[in-house]
Order: structure tokens, then sequence, then C-alpha cells
């Protein structure tokens, strides 16, 4: 056994973060195969799966289980591109010698991705994975290494021919399976014969139906059942498409319905245009909850969409099973998609409307909303000059999966000549959020796993919160100044941007447990346009409540908000008030002290480097009663006399000077060797110190701080907060 070759395939994930599905069962199908095929030894590892038993990358995972002759790297969509090219450059140090291949929808839509010489790859598979990887097996066991680097498409005519997969394969994950997965999944069938214009399924070449037989789709259930005990999961049957042959969906069914396995429930995806009222019948008895890809709730963009199919009344379908649904009480799910190609203000606003109509009522149904994403492979990217010239559509990064920020450069598109993505974006927030707040309220379903469809529908909301909406909108200003070749943009007069941005910081300080009583301090903490001060690699992420780096090197930053709010509200700042901000990097501390204190009061900002220093007086320009200042806090002889200080920076020990220099009656607070400190000096002279608590500022970097601690003087910004949370 141990001279036998050893085979790895591997599940990308979302590389240790977030909820996943649990089963990989692709990968678990291709091992099946090779397994049958050829004297191999396979493993099969899944990288969200592996975050819950604390593994921490994949070299762990190689140095556990290797060394390894073959290894496989699902890139299954086009977002997994960068992070597969990645993980590849990683196997192939470890293990030089190794052949390493890759395969999935966008390996399959773009083979030549991988083919390129600084690629990791040896080979890609176009397609079912099954056959090539067999074949790659065999040629492993012989030590015939292939001539060509693209294999298949080669596809599996008959899954039922195919050897069952191996559930064992997962053993390792069994325990901990709940931790990163939140439901399970499962394969019945494969292929797609729709030409949905949007849809990836075409990159696969064979886009023909073909299923299990239904007495073995539903053994296959029940295998995955005895594994895992699936009592407390929801079940996701993963097809592209689900029961497109009638009798097969029927006897599926009614197979299900006798021999039921112990999921709370199952979901699938199925088309409208597929059912009667039998099947929904047939669904309820067998614990089923179907999902539609209904796109869009305008006639013509359905049609252009291409998912009419052979219904002419399409979007009346969808009103009849919501009806029959909401009789016999089986939950469902619509998704539609905002600012696909061809969209106009106009079709939205239709669709809108029969979105309201179809939720009007009760409903035991839920609703998706997603924006258009350009995927490689589809109709829309095939033909794309013809949809560009017909409707005017513009995408303004390509090819998107090049790039970092792959989630927003895929959506990155002007659906047509009469409707910007700035506009569709607003538009869907102004559209669509209360249509899905009214699904909140009127869902009926009192079936099981009622919870798990209510956490859909806040999921949706989640994606319409101001800070996705703030994030997105900065990305758009990122992404064009870069795309320009800007290194800076000013977003001074982008209202909407400003808007969605001031909603946002409202919500994630509530989040964060920073009080928003009305006051000044939270009124300034809200309206400061915090996006205006932050490098223009860091506007997405301007509204969190995280301290953000204003150089490369991350010694200079712009503090959390909640770190503002500790300082302001310690030193008791009021309309009035005269205050000094030393260690003021680019400007933001100033204006919020601005904001509290108003035109009756100054703020005098003091920082050391002289090019924040200049980004400060501009960004501060439109402020008469701030004055920014190129300078060294330790030159107190230009602060003395100050009663209220606040400092962005960790001094170590306090200073005598600077408890000289503050002015009788007056209050600094002051980051001190890891602790926020609270000094106050009455009218008599008398000193006082007091502890706020423990936060994390970055040092001192005066040539005082550098002369102390033995090192050359370094120029750099001595304001970075860096509060902890």
């Amino acid at each position: 056994m141990g001279d036998r070759p050893r085979a790895l395939l591997v599940w990308p994930g979302g590389l240790f973060g977030g909820a996943a599905n649990f089963g990989v069962p692709q990968l678990l199908a291709i091992a099946a195969a090779m397994k049958a095929r050829a004297d191999v030894d396979v493993d099969v590892v899944d990288l969200d799966a592996e975050a819950a038993l604390g593994t921490k990358s994949l070299r762990d995972v190689l140095a556990r289980g290797g060394p390894y002759d073959l290894v496989g790297v699902s890139c299954y969509s086009s977002y997994d591109y960068l992070k597969v090219l990645a993980l590849g450059d990683v196997v192939r140090e470890v293990l030089p010698r190794a052949w390493l291949v890759t395969g999935g929808y966008h390996a399959s839509a773009r083979p030549n991705d991988f083919t390129t010489p600084e690629s990791p790859f040896d080979f890609v598979v176009v397609g079912d994975g099954e056959t090539p990887m067999a074949r790659l097996a065999s040629a492993l066991v012989s030590g015939k290494r292939p001539l060509l680097r693209v294999l298949g498409p080669e596809a599996v005519a008959h899954p039922g021919e195919m050897p069952p997969v191996d559930w064992e394969l997962l053993s390792r994950y069994r325990a901990t399976a709940r931790e990163g997965a939140s439901q399970a999944e499962i394969y019945l069938s494969r292929g797609c014969p729709y030409d949905c214009a949007f849809c990836m399924e075409r990159a696969k070449r064979d886009t023909s139906w073909r299923a299990l037989d239904p007495t073995q789709a539903l053994d296959e259930m029940h295998r995955l059942d005895a594994f895992l005990d699936l009592s407390g999961w929801t079940l996701f049957i993963a097809d592209a498409l689900f029961g497109m042959k009638t009798p097969w969906r029927r006897a599926f069914l009614e197979g299900l319905a006798r021999r039921p396995v112990r999921a709370r429930k199952v979901w699938l995806l199925v088309r409208l245009d597929l059912l009667e009222r039998e099947d929904v019948e047939l669904m309820a008895r067998a614990n089923v909850a179907p999902g539609f890809g209904l796109e869009s709730g305008d006639p013509e963009q359905v049609r252009r969409i291409r998912k009419v199919g052979r219904l002419s009344d399409y979007l009346d379908q969808m009103v009849r099973v919501a009806e029959w649904a909401r009789e016999l009480d089986v939950p469902w799910g619509a998704n539609v998609i905002v600012g696909h190609p061809g969209e106009t203000e106009a079709s939205l606003r239709t669709s809108a409307r029969y979105l309201d109509r179809l939720y009007e009522i009760g409903t035991t149904g839920f609703l998706s909303v997603d924006p258009f994403r350009l995927y490689p492979g589809s109709p829309i990217d095939e033909e794309r000059d013809r949809w560009e010239a017909d409707t005017g559509m513009r995408v303004h990064r390509y090819p998107w999966w090049h790039d970092g920020d792959q989630e927003f450069l895929s959506e990155w598109v002007d659906p047509s000549r009469e409707l910007t993505f700035r506009r569709a974006h607003a538009l869907r927030y102004e559209l669509f959020s209360p249509i899905l707040e009214g699904v909140r309220r009127r869902f009926s379903y009192g079936g099981p796993a009622r919870d798990y469809f209510e956490r859909a529908i806040s999921e949706q909301l989640r994606f319409m919160r101001p800070s996705m909406a703030a994030r997105t909108l900065a990305m758009e200003c990122m992404w064009s100044a870069l795309t320009a070749g800007n290194a800076s943009v000013d977003v001074t007069g982008d209202a909407e941007l400003a808007s969605f941005s001031a909603a946002a910081r409202e919500e994630v300080l509530a989040s964060a447990g920073v009080a928003l009583d009305g006051g000044p301090v939270s009124r300034a903490l809200c309206d400061v346009p915090r996006e205006r001060f932050v490098p223009l690699e860091q506007l997405p992420l301007a509204h969190l409540d995280r301290a953000l780096p204003l150089d490369e090197g991350g010694r200079a930053t712009i503090s959390a908000m909640h770190a503002y709010s500790m300082q302001m509200r310690a030193l008791g700042l009021a309309e009035g008030d005269r205050v000094v901000d030393l260690g003021g990097g680019a400007g933001y501390g100033a204006a919020l002290a601005a904001r509290v204190v108003g035109e009756r009061g100054a703020v005098t900002t003091v920082e050391i480097d002289a090019a924040l220093s200049s980004r400060a007086r501009a960004a501060l320009a439109d402020l008469p009663h701030v004055t920014a200042v190129c300078g060294d806090a330790h030159a107190v002889d230009a602060w003395r006399g100050a009663t209220k200080v606040m400092v962005g920076f960790d001094v170590g020990d306090i200073p005598d000077a600077w408890i000289d220099a503050l002015g009788a009656g007056g209050k600094l607070v002051v980051p001190a060797s890891r602790r926020l400190v609270l000094v106050e000096k009455d009218v008599d002279g008398v000193v006082t110190r007091r502890s706020l608590g423990d936060v994390v500022f970055v040092g001192d970097r005066s040539e005082r701080a550098q002369v102390e601690a033995g090192e050359p003087s370094a120029v750099g910004s001595r304001e970075a907060r860096a509060p902890s949370a």
C-alpha cells in the first residue's frame, strides 16, 4: 500500500472564512472514479472544514498527509481564480515533483488562464472531472506523463454507472462539521440545457441533463444521512437543474416522501416552467423546498435574460406556484438580478411592482436580490460584442478575475445606455429594500426549519444595509481612480457616497456599542465624512470602526471611531472649547473636534509628518476655526497653556514638560504605556491622573523618542492611532 501513488483533491472554499456547505460531492465523485480506475490512494481536503479543526494553511495539510504525487485544486468559480493560483504556488513549492491539476467552472471557461509560463499547474481539466482525472491517475501509476496540458471535455454520460462516492473520505470533519457549514450538500444530476444569459453552465460543454436513477438518488441521500446524521441539518441538492424530466422528478419525490431522510428540510433549485400543482403537492409530502431563478419581474427583461423556456406566461406561473405553496405550506425562494445587461430604470421599476404584488399577502416564500455579475463562459461573455451593441452595456474592468476585489469588479457593469452602474445600485436599494422588509413581515411558513428561511431573509436584508452600499460606492470611486491612473480621489462632491457613508457609520457605531445619544460627539462621528481623510486604497473601509493605515508601513493610522469618542468625551469637549490635537495625522480628529466645538471654538492639529500635515490642511481648508500645523508635539511652547489636549500616539511615560505646559483647569487625554490616561490640572496646579482602560496605539516617533530608544531618527507620522477594540 505504501508504494501506491498518492493523490490529494483540495476544495479551496473561502480559505478559512465564512459559513459553507458541507460535502464537496464534486471531489468525492472524482476520488471514487480515480480509485476505481487506478491503483492509487486519494485524500480529499475541504479547507472550509479544516478551519474548524484549527488548520492554519495548506502547508499544514500537505505536511500532515504528504508526500503526494498528484494534487488537484478545484477552481469552481472565477472568484476562486487568484486564490487557486496562490494555492498552486504553495503546492509547487512544497511538492516540486507532484503533478498539479485544476478544474471547475472557471477552468472550463478559461483553461488558458492556467497554462501560462507563470502558472504552477501542469494540467487543466475542462468539463466533468471524473474521466480525465482517472486517466491522470492511470498515467501516474504507469509513469507515462501526458503530453497535453488541457484535458477534456469527457462528460459523464450516465452518472448511475459511476462508482458511488465514499463519504468516509470526509470522516475527519464529521465531529466539527456544523462549526464550518450552514447546510449539507449533495449532487443527484448534472447539466442544464437551458440558455440563461448570465450562467456559466455552458462552459462545461455538455449541458445535457443526466441524473442518477431515482432509486440510486434516494440511496445516495440515505448514505449521506447515515454518515452525517442529517437530523440537525438542512440538505441542499446542489444540481444546476433539479428534476428536468417529469417522470424522474415525480418518482424521486414520491420515493422521498416514502423514505424520508432525517434532514430538517431538503432545499433544491428547479425551473418554474417544469412545475404543476402535483409537483408542489409532492414537495409538501417529501419535506422539500424549491428555489427559483426568477431573475426579473419585467416581461421584456425576462425574455432578454432567456428565462422563459416554453412558458408564454412565465411571471404568471410564479404567482400560481406561490399560491399553491401558500395553500400547502411549502417554503420557497425566488432570486432576481438587478442590473442585468439591457436593464433600464423602467424595467427595474416594473420588476419591483411585480414583486410587490407577488409578496403582498402572507407568503411562504422569501426573496434574494443579487447584482448582475459577468461570468466568463456565460452567453453574455461569449457574445459580449453583440450585447454591447444591442444594449449599450459597458464592462468597466475586463477580465476582472485577474485583479483583486473580484466581487466588486465582476459587478462593475453599466447595464445599458440608459442605466449606469451607479444608478442601478441606487435603484437596488430604493426599490428592493422595502420589498425585502415586507417579505420579513409577511413570511407565514410554519413548518420544519422555519428558522433556516428566516435567516435567509435576514441575510438578504444584511446585504441591503448602508455599510454594504457605502463599501460598493467607495470601491467604485477607488477603482475609477486606479483605472484612470490617479493616486487619490476627491470625494467631497459625492453626495450619494456621503449619504450612505453617514448611515453606515451610524450602523457600525451602534453595533460597536458606541453611545449614540444625539449629543455633539455622536453627531460628529456620524456626520463628519471620514472617507475624506483616508488614503485611496482604504476608501472602502472608511466607514468601519477600525484604525486604518495612513502610510505603507502602518506606522501612521487614522483611529477607530470609538477611540475619538473616548477621548473627546473624556475631555468633556463642548461648544466653544479650544482644543489641541497632537499627532493629528490627515486631520480627521481635528474635523471631529471642530464639529463638536463649533465656530465659536478653535482647533489646532499638530502633525510632525510634512506630507500628512499638508493633506490635513487641504482636507480642513473649509473650516476656518481649524489650524493645521506641521510640528513636533514635544515642542510644547507651541501649545503651552492649552486646557484641552488629546494625543494620538503612545508616548510611553508622560513627559513632565507636557504636564507643565497644560493650562490650569486643563485636561490631557493621552495613551501612555498601553493605557489611556486622563490627566487633569486644577486651577491651583494640582495634577491627578486616571486610567481609562487598555488601548493599543502606535508609538511616539519624534526625534526625542528615537534618541531615548537608541534608534536613528526617522521621518514619519507620529499620529498613528490604533486603539484596541
